[in-house]
C-alpha cells in the first residue's frame, strides 16, 4: 500500500466519522422490537487499515431496512461478523446471492472478506443472540480447530482444507477473539463469556448447505487459550497446532510490523502497537504457573521483538499445558509442512479422519497463501531487520526461552508431556 492510498483511507475514515456523528445528532435511533434482528444497508464504509477490525457504529454509515426473525441469520448469504458494545451486541454481515465470503480467492482472512463484501449489517442483542443459538441443534458436522503461533503456515493449511469438497474454512473469525479480550478485561463474567463463546462457535459452524460435513476454524494465535473450552464444548472436535522456530517467527512478525508501521503513524503510535503484543498473552487459562509472565513490571520493559517472543512462548506453553492435561493435539513444524507436503497432508488428514486425497489439497502450495492482503510476499519483501539489531534480538529470545523453561525444541517439549495425565490417572 502506498502512502497516498494509506492517507486516503485515513481521511475517508475521519470523513465517515464526521458524517456519522452528524447523523446521530440529527436522528433518533429506532427502538428495537423484542426478539428481532435489525437489517441495515451499508451506504459507506471506511477504516484506517485493512488489518484492523470494523465496528457497526464506528466504521459504517447504515440505513435501516427491516426487522427480521432471528432465523434470518441462518441464510447462506449471512455470516457472523463481530461482537460490539462491550459484548452487548452481536453483528452479522449479508453478502450478495451466490457470493462465498469464506473463499480465499477474496483474501486469506474471513473478517477482512466480510468487511469488503458486505452489503448489509445485521445486529442482534447478545441476550436475544443466546436465545437464538439455543434453537440451533448441536452441530453434527466434524469441527477442526487449527491453533498456531502465527506466521507458521496455518493459512496455507487452511487453504489446503478448503480445496476439499464438503469443507468450510473460517480463517480468523474475530468474534471469538473479541470475546476473549472482553473476558480478559473483566467486561464479561466467566459464565457469560462461556455462554457467548459457545453460542458464537455454534452459530459459526451452522450452515444450511447439507453437503458441508466438516468445518475448519483457524483462530488468531491470541485465541490459543480457548482451545480447551472448544474441546469441552464440542466433543469429538480435532485440534491441530502449527508452530515455527521462535527466531524465524520473531523475524517474520518483525517484518510485518516494519511494513505496517511505515504509514501507521497516520493513525496510531508505537506505544499502541506494542500494547497489542503485551496485552492478552495466550497463556493457559487452567493454571497459575505463568502468573509472573503477566506482571506489568516485566511486560513494561519488553521491546517489540521481545514482546513477540513472549507471545510465542505463551502459545507454546499453553498448548503444552493442555496436552499435559490430556488433550489430543497434533503438532507440526512449519518446516515439515513446507518441506514434505504429501507426508504432512497424510498425517493431518489421517488425524482429522478425512479422505486420503493428495492432489487437490496440495494445489494450495502453488500460490501465495496471503495474496491480496497486508501479509502478502510482495508487501513484506522489502521489510528487513537491521543486522546490528539481530544479535540483540537473539539475546533477548534466549533469555525469554529460559524464563519460560523452553530449552528444547517444540517437538521435544510437547512430546515430553504426552500421556502424563493418563499415567497420573493410572
Amino acid at each position: 500500500m502506498s502512502l497516498r492510498q494509506q492517507l486516503s483511507d485515513v481521511i475517508e475514515f475521519y470523513l465517515l466519522r464526521a458524517v456519522a456523528n452528524s447523523c446521530k445528532l440529527a436522528c433518533r435511533d429506532r427502538p428495537s422490537p423484542q426478539g428481532k434482528v435489525r437489517v441495515q444497508r451499508i451506504l459507506w464504509r471506511a477504516k484506517f487499515h485493512e488489518a484492523l477490525d470494523a465496528d457497526p457504529d464506528k466504521n459504517f454509515i447504515l440505513k435501516h431496512e427491516s426487522w427480521e426473525d432471528p432465523q434470518y441469520l441462518l441464510k447462506d448469504t449471512v455470516s457472523l461478523f463481530g461482537v460490539s458494545k462491550e459484548g452487548e451486541e452481536i453483528s452479522f454481515v449479508k453478502v450478495q446471492d451466490g457470493e462465498n465470503v469464506y473463499s480465499s480467492r477474496h483474501g486469506p482472512f474471513l473478517y477482512i472478506s466480510q468487511y469488503n463484501l458486505a452489503t448489509h449489517i445485521i445486529t442482534i442483542s447478545a441476550d436475544d443472540f443466546i436465545k437464538f443459538a439455543e434453537t440451533i441443534t448441536h452441530p453434527s458436522s466434524k469441527i477442526i480447530f487449527v491453533a498456531n503461533t502465527g506466521r507458521c503456515g496455518s493459512t496455507l493449511l487452511a487453504q489446503m482444507f478448503e480445496n476439499l469438497s464438503g469443507l468450510k474454512v473460517l480463517s480468523e473469525p474475530h468474534s471469538i477473539l473479541t470475546l476473549l479480550n472482553l473476558f480478559n478485561r473483566g467486561k464479561l463474567s466467566e459464565e457469560r463469556y462461556k455462554t457467548l463463546l459457545y453460542s458464537t462457535v455454534k452459530t459459526l459452524v451452522t450452515f444450511e448447505d447439507e453437503t458441508i460435513h466438516t468445518i475448519v476454524i483457524k483462530p488468531v494465535f491470541k485465541c490459543t487459550p480457548q482451545i480447551h473450552l472448544f474441546n469441552k464444548m464440542f466433543p469429538g472436535s480435532r485440534m491441530i497446532f502449527l508452530y515455527r522456530n521462535i527466531k524465524d517467527n520473531v523475524d517474520s512478525f518483525m517484518r510485518v510490523m516494519i511494513s505496517f508501521s511505515r504509514y501507521a503513524y497516520l493513525f496510531t503510535d508505537g506505544e499502541e502497537m506494542l500494547a497489542y503484543w503485551v496485552n492478552d498473552l495466550p497463556l493457559p487459562l487452567s493454571t497459575t504457573a505463568y502468573r509472573w509472565a503477566k506482571d506489568q513490571k516485566v511486560l513494561s520493559q519488553l521491546s517489540l521483538p521481545a514482546a513477540i517472543a513472549f507471545n510465542w512462548c505463551s502459545t507454546v506453553v499453553c498448548v503444552k499445558t493442555y496436552i499435559e492435561e490430556g488433550m489430543d493435539i497434533l503438532h507440526m513444524d512449519y518446516k515439515e509442512l513446507v518441506a514434505s507436503p504429501a507426508k504432512s497432508w497424510s498425517l493431518i488428514s489421517t488425524f482429522s479422519s478425512l479422505p486420503q486425497i493428495e492432489g487437490k489439497p496440495l494445489e494450495a502450495y502453488n500460490k501465495d497463501s496471503q495474496a491480496g492482503a497486508f501479509l502478502s510476499r510482495g508487501v513484506l519483501s522489502n521489510a528487513r531487520i537491521k543486522k546490528k539489531e539481530q544479535a540483540l534480538i537473539e539475546s533477548e529470545i534466549a533469555k525469554i526461552l529460559t524464563a519460560f523453561n523452553l530449552l528444547r525444541s517444540v517437538e521435544e517439549e510437547l512430546d515430553s508431556v504426552k500421556g502424563v495425565a493418563d499415567r497420573e490417572n493410572d
